[in-house]
């Protein structure tokens, strides 16, 4: 099996190449000479400056958009058969993944979250001078070890850090936050985009901290697959029982697509619609009843495991793109990641919004 690395721009994680977890290894923090610390630039004045923002590869948004909002992204690991890659929500390889590998060998991966060791490894290879808060967004706890792997990370990474700091006379604390989003897919990407918007609006980190705690309870992901076989076929290849060979056959000589929801930490289906287009329409128009009504959050997080022009030139879409332009709310279209991809098919559809109450009438 090919070794992948973890370095920040690399493609593939090499595990051979990581350090062990010890205090030498935050040697590389230590100044070089006193002249070093002197010559430390001031710290940024804003929060937003002094804070690294880390989410993992399961988070549907562009690549572009976290590229420009300077968000680092945590690999997932995917085997697949004798081989294994990396998830680093990369698009292009997402398209390609969906193109040529999903149908074939998707119901045989499996996906699995970095170690705690690759994790702070990771997240340090990203630490600057100017950081002192670390604020990062996980997929749900109760789908990924990625949480409780970060924040084992995470502890470490304080413990060491303010240590160093210490050292070299700097006596502001350095701080992580570890935020179980309670979802996945665009869910996180709701919660990302909020995080971005406050810190931009001069918030406090740790203030922006405690509110996604609060936010995380209102957000509702919802997941429409197209592939039913594909996902009988995956649920049988984990040992899930949920969808019996009767129910799937029922459904697909029925037509009928359910709409999953996702939720608190719990996800189950929501609606059943028949048709994969009027399942699509269905939950659009849902969402852009509830941009009329006022969202807790102004952002529209859509995801989709194909060409996105198929969902660009929906009626449905360009209708809830419209009422997202005139009631000020921030529309975002992104590729479903490999992640995602892997559990719900090729042709999958994901949306999210936050709202104090909702309707799926």
């Amino acid at each position: 099996m090919p070794r992948i690395s973890l370095a920040p721009n690399a493609s593939f994680i090499d595990v051979s190449t990581l350090s062990p977890i010890t205090a030498a290894n935050d040697r590389y923090l230590q100044p070089a000479s006193s002249a070093r610390v002197a010559a430390v630039a001031p710290k940024p004045a804003s929060d937003r400056e002094r804070t690294l923002l880390v989410v993992d590869a399961a988070c549907d948004m562009p690549t572009e958009w976290l590229h420009k909002n300077d968000v680092v992204v945590l690999p997932i690991r995917i085997t697949v058969d004798d081989w294994e890659l990396l998830d680093l929500h990369n698009e292009f390889d997402a398209m390609e993944f969906f193109r040529k590998d999903l149908s074939s060998r998707g119901t045989r991966a499996t996906s699995a979250p970095v170690t705690p060791a690759e994790t702070r490894e990771f997240i340090q290879s990203h630490l600057g001078r100017e950081i002192d808060f670390v604020l990062q967004v996980t997929i749900t706890a109760g789908r990924s070890r990625i949480y409780m792997n970060s924040l084992a990370a995470m502890h470490q990474i304080t413990v060491a850090h303010n240590r160093v700091r210490r050292t070299i006379g700097n006596r502001a604390p350095f701080k992580t936050w570890v935020v179980d989003s309670e979802t996945g897919f665009t869910g996180q990407g709701v919660l990302l985009a909020e995080t971005v918007r406050m810190l931009k609006r001069g918030n406090s980190t740790p203030s922006v901290a405690a509110h996604l705690e609060q936010l995380r309870g209102k957000v509702h992901t919802f997941v429409v697959p197209k592939d039913l076989f594909y996902l009988y076929k995956r649920a049988r290849e984990k040992g899930d029982k949920s969808l019996s060979w009767l129910s799937y056959n029922v459904a697909q000589a029925m037509d009928i697509k359910p709409i999953v929801h996702a939720h608190g930490g719990v996800t189950a289906p929501a609606l059943k619609v028949r048709g994969h287009q009027e399942a699509l329409d269905r939950i659009i128009y849902i969402a852009e009843r509830h941009v009329k009504r006022g969202l807790a959050a102004r952002t529209v997080c859509i995801s989709y495991a194909g060409n996105l022009e198929d969902v660009r030139t929906m009626t449905s879409m360009r209708e809830l793109q419209q009422t997202c332009l005139a009631y000020g709310t921030e529309l975002v279209l992104s590729t479903m990641s490999i992640t995602g991809g892997l559990n719900v098919g090729a042709d999958a559809f994901s949306i999210a919004f936050a709202c104090d109450e909702l309707d799926l009438s």
